[in-house]
């Protein structure tokens, strides 16, 4: 059955819960966390019966994320100050900082370590139960759960990752371009710590990857636009022929990454954060550290409207403007870049990679300390200030 969003009509219900958070990834986890810590009663709703065990992501966050948000070394896998970047022919470009840029979570223990927090300060949780229908009542909306379960509150927050069914149903229209995600954990007999891989054949618009956990498993993943399944496939030859892997079959994960955003992010008592509303990375897919930062942003528009109960849309607006006047150019300049890097074939690459070797730009670049790990409308502003590295490159 799908989800359906009903009128508000009278009705004198009594909320049982102030806000009710739908999707328990990391993005919901923190939101739920947060509100419950400003004093606010809290359910989590998450179809999946528990905790996700696997997840298909990479959990590669900078560690200007890190560090923010305090994730602490119990939980990290990996510290990674330089990556190796491959051609579609072989070429090799390394970018290295003398210090590590990003780092590696160990995604599930993550979670289960966010969750913990959440129901240390106070979060209900309901796993196993999809949001099937929304409707408003006084003062708040039903939610009714696939299963039958009914529940009420003041407020919904959406953090249910990519849902074009659950973004319809709340009025929020939808995000009708996708990519594939796609991702294993893997042995590996050669420690490759960080690799990325481009060309047509592995990924269409994107690249795919290699990423150390250990001396003996890495995780190896795509993102791609299209063909997800030929692009593993290809994917996995060149990583099986370099040696780099060692199974002829591999399992993997997958799931679509949202493109885009939806056309509001907010409506009468309803906020959506994250993935659900398109808050990540358009050049890499990643959407841990954006959506963290809006998650916050919805928090503190949340408890400032919760209190007096003014939780219209246009109250609820200001959440839009400040998360758009945050990451709004990041986006924009990220899905130029993707796009125009969608439109490279493979003989243009090859040179590409060739001009980067040969005219010493990529090291200019690493030495720019305030060209981060995750801001890349930086790195291409600094290209258009630079016009004639830009037209050397």
């Amino acid at each position: 059955m799908p989800i359906v969003f009903f009128a508000k009509k009278p009705d004198n219900v009594t909320m049982n819960t102030d806000v009710l958070v739908i999707g328990a990834g990391p993005v919901g986890l923190h939101t739920a966390k947060c509100l419950a810590e400003c004093g606010y009663e809290v359910r989590l709703l998450e179809k999946k019966p528990e905790a996700a065990k696997q997840v298909c992501c990479t959990g590669i966050i900078s560690t200007e994320c890190a560090s923010k948000y305090g994730f602490d070394g119990k939980y990290i896998q990996n510290y990674f100050s330089e990556a190796s970047v491959y051609s579609p022919g072989g070429q090799k470009l390394l970018l290295k900082r003398d210090t590590p840029q990003a780092i590696m979570l160990d995604r599930a223990s993550f979670q289960a370590k966010l969750l913990q927090q959440a129901i240390n300060c106070g979060v209900r949780t309901s796993f196993g139960f999809q949001a099937n229908s929304i409707e408003y009542i006084e003062n708040g909306l039903r939610i009714t759960t696939k299963e039958g379960q009914s529940f009420t509150a003041k407020a919904v927050v959406l953090a249910a990752g990519y849902n074009t069914a659950l973004s319809r149903a709340t009025g929020l229209g939808e995000i009708n371009n996708f990519a594939y995600g796609l991702q294993a954990e893997v042995d590996t007999s050669i420690p490759s710590n960080l690799s990325l891989f481009t060309g047509k054949a592995i990924s269409q618009g994107y690249f795919g990857w290699l990423s150390s956990i250990n001396d003996c498993t890495a995780k190896m993943g795509l993102l791609t636009r299209k063909n997800p399944f030929e692009c593993w496939s290809a994917l996995h030859n060149t990583l099986y022929k370099q040696g780099l892997i060692t199974a002829k079959h591999i399992n993997y994960v997958c799931r679509p990454v949202p493109i885009g955003n939806l056309s509001a992010s907010f409506g009468d008592r309803v906020l959506a954060v994250g993935d659900f509303a398109g808050q990540l990375k358009p050049t890499t897919g990643g959407g841990i550290y954006f959506g963290l930062l809006c998650a916050d942003l919805a928090v503190s528009c949340l408890d400032k409207n919760i209190k007096t109960n003014k939780l219209s849309k246009a109250n609820l607006a200001e959440y839009e403007k400040n998360w758009k006047s945050l990451i709004g150019s990041e986006l924009y300049i990220g899905r130029l870049l993707s796009r125009a890097y969608a439109g490279i074939d493979d003989r243009l690459l090859e040179q590409i990679f060739k001009k980067c070797a040969t005219s010493g730009m990529i090291e200019k670049m690493a030495a720019k300390s305030h060209l981060g790990f995750d801001w890349h409308g930086k790195a291409f502003g600094h290209l258009l200030k630079n016009p004639f590295d830009l037209v050397r490159s």
